[in-house]
């Protein structure tokens, strides 16, 4: 599950606080299932996409996905898109730099929040 696989990159790194789990109301995010699981690792809020902290984050990631990726290539099969999110996801996170990080990619501002927080 991608949630077990986002927290254990947290626990990696040394931060063990629980999650709050922040999504949009939509029928996928609001199922027992999904509600299990986050209550799990945290707790899970529904915000809307133009709360400060909200979904807004999420939806122009989805757009990045779109228009930098998924438009630009074709793919053959379920392995060959699996293959081109990781690209995409290690991209994202590790090169692209966001001016909202002050320009910075997220993976280098995540490895900066648990070393200060791993030193406090």
């Amino acid at each position: 599950m991608a949630l077990q696989a986002g927290l254990q990159v947290l626990r990696d790194l040394g931060i063990q606080e629980d999650v709050l789990v922040m999504t949009d109301g939509g029928s996928d995010f609001t199922s027992a299932a999904f509600q299990d699981a986050c209550g799990q690792v945290g707790h899970w809020t529904r915000t809307k996409v133009s709360q400060k902290g909200g979904m807004g984050i999420l939806e122009r990631t989805n757009r990045t996905l779109k228009y930098e990726f998924v438009f630009r290539e074709e793919f053959g099969s379920m392995q060959q898109l699996r293959h081109g999110t990781e690209r995409f996801r290690d991209w994202y996170n590790q090169v692209r730099l966001h001016s909202a990080l002050g320009y910075a990619c997220p993976w280098a501002k995540l490895l900066e929040a648990a070393k200060a927080h791993n030193a406090a």
